[in-house]
């Protein structure tokens, strides 16, 4: 491992919403054995509340329901140490693991239903890993719908309360990063975030500066963005850039790059990346990765 673990050494698996990619995932993180440092494997993931079950189950909208519910995805996790080292709390106390788990929470119903799953898997493992554990959600509306049309705009309402939702995450999952963002849609993938939208998240977020908090930023949005968007990298936060419907064109991700990672002191090493691609583009980008590095990785 590198002496310091950064953001962008964070490979990511996205949307693992099924029972079918969990063991994919759990199993290449199990066998690979990579000559390069700078892969930390780490897990994004969809809830939803399932009316048939009466549950929180791993899904993406408009699926209404999985399967695989939270509390076995959790438990799988666990079982396998994902997250925490195989031996005793006390001596995993004394190690250092860098696995994410990102659980994105789709609706205010598969939040609740998920406090007390999310309470148990956090007591198996020592409270300074507990920050791995990220907690998401579009809390207040964001980029990317027409503006005049009513119907459109309904998809951009959030399915969250911000005050409540932030004060429930304070209260009954401290010590886990906050990871909180703006509704998006795909009228125009492009649209940018405002000032305003940038703001009202400062707003929200007043009184728990004291928080790990990360924000979730489409990436196809970014450069337009940019200049609003620099406020974020305040108070120690960070940023993670999304985007899983195609492979940003290389221009594209050299300007983010030089940008976030080239560019002023106080924005590198301060963004994560779970973009489709990334992978590649970073093992063959970085000075710091020798080509032969690249055997093994499972890019």
């Amino acid at each position: 491992m590198p002496a310091t673990i950064l953001p962008i050494h964070h490979k990511w698996h996205h949307a693992v919403n099924s029972q079918d990619k969990l063991d994919a995932v759990l199993k290449a993180t199990k066998t690979a054995t990579r000559k390069s440092p700078y892969s930390i494997d780490s897990i994004e993931a969809d809830i939803i509340y399932s009316y048939a079950k009466q549950q929180a189950v791993m899904g993406h909208p408009p699926a209404s329901d999985g399967d695989l519910t939270l509390y076995s995805f959790l438990q799988q996790l666990d079982q396998a140490h994902f997250q925490c080292p195989h031996f005793s709390i006390e001596a995993a106390s004394q190690y250092s693991t860098n696995r994410i788990v990102k659980l994105d929470f789709k609706c205010m119903a598969a939040f609740q239903a998920s406090i007390a799953h999310v309470q148990s898997y956090l007591k198996n493992m020592p409270r300074r890993f507990h920050h791995l554990v990220w907690v998401n959600a579009d809390i207040l509306p964001g980029p990317g719908e027409d503006q005049d049309n009513d119907k459109a705009q309904l998809n951009l309402t959030p399915k969250f309360n911000a005050a409540q939702f932030l004060r429930a995450v304070a209260t009954e999952l401290p010590g886990t990063t906050l990871s909180i963002g703006w509704t998006t849609a795909l009228f125009d993938t492009r649209a940018k975030y405002t000032s305003e939208m940038v703001q009202e998240m400062m707003v929200v977020l007043k009184p728990y500066k004291h928080l790990n908090v990360t924000f979730p930023i489409r990436a196809t949005s970014f450069r337009n963005s940019w200049d609003v968007l620099q406020p974020l990298y305040t108070n120690g936060w960070t940023v993670t850039l999304w985007w899983s419907l195609d492979v940003l064109t290389r221009q594209e991700v050299d300007w983010i790059y030089h940008a976030l990672e080239e560019g002023k002191e106080n924005f590198r090493n301060r963004t994560y990346y779970d973009l489709v691609g990334f992978d590649e583009y970073f093992v063959f980008s970085s000075p710091d990765v020798e080509e032969s590095e690249v055997e093994g990785r499972d890019v």
